[in-house]
């Protein structure tokens, strides 16, 4: 998979919008969904950024704490732990080489899977 593909996957699966905005609360609900997208798209660019300019040694070595570490310090806003478990994430899918095969009529999307087991 792509970087830009596993970080997608990493905010999917580990990003806490409550966590990580607690302000989104008292915003109205007119407001909610373009401030959410907006920081969401934010956070892939600068995940993008941070882990190509720094991120190749930690991803050879699957190292998701210097991983974590290294966009902390490069000045990703996110609460440490939940930074570290889209690390993880992102470490463990840059291992996986998956590719799109096709759409079911049904609306499923079928994929080709390929893993390295260690």
């Amino acid at each position: 998979m792509s970087i830009e593909t596993c970080i997608a996957h990493a905010i999917h699966k580990d990003l806490d919008i409550i966590e990580a905005l607690p302000e989104v609360q008292d915003l109205p609900v007119e407001q909610l969904e373009t401030y959410v997208e907006r920081y969401v798209l934010q956070v892939q660019e600068r995940l993008c950024t941070v882990i190509e300019a720094k991120g190749d040694t930690f991803l050879r070595a699957k190292d998701a704490a210097g991983l974590c570490a290294a966009c902390l310090e490069s000045g990703i806003g996110l609460p440490p732990r939940m930074m570290l478990r889209m690390c993880q994430t992102i470490v463990q899918l840059t291992t996986l080489d998956a590719r799109f095969i096709l759409d079911t009529p049904d609306g499923t999307t079928l994929y080709y899977v390929k893993m390295a087991l260690v």
